[in-house]
């Protein structure tokens, strides 16, 4: 299996670890290093991938990764990671 990154979820990604670094949030690394596991171990991948809640026949399957979302598409032998979906309201601390 081959795993590509679409160029609207690299955009999301790098936007969104910039936004988390200027903030000096250190969420920001961890979530680079662990979007840099899931996607450089491709079985590892597919252990952690589960259908979309509600609508297991479409072609999406997804991870969390603490309060992000990652959607992938199946596309042949590829797997395209389609968009980042981070979290709709701050946490409050």
């Amino acid at each position: 299996m081959k795993i590509r990154i679409a160029d609207t979820a690299r955009w999301q990604l790098r936007l969104t670890i910039q936004d988390l670094a200027r903030k000096r949030d250190p969420e920001a690394v961890q979530l680079s290093e662990r979007v840099g596991k899931v996607l450089s171990n491709p079985e590892r991948l597919e252990d952690l991938l589960r259908p979309l809640d509600g609508m297991p026949e479409l072609p999406v399957r997804e991870i969390v990764l603490g309060n992000y979302h990652l959607y992938f598409r199946d596309v042949g032998d590829t797997l395209w990671l389609a968009c980042l979906w981070p979290p709709m309201y701050a946490e409050s601390r």
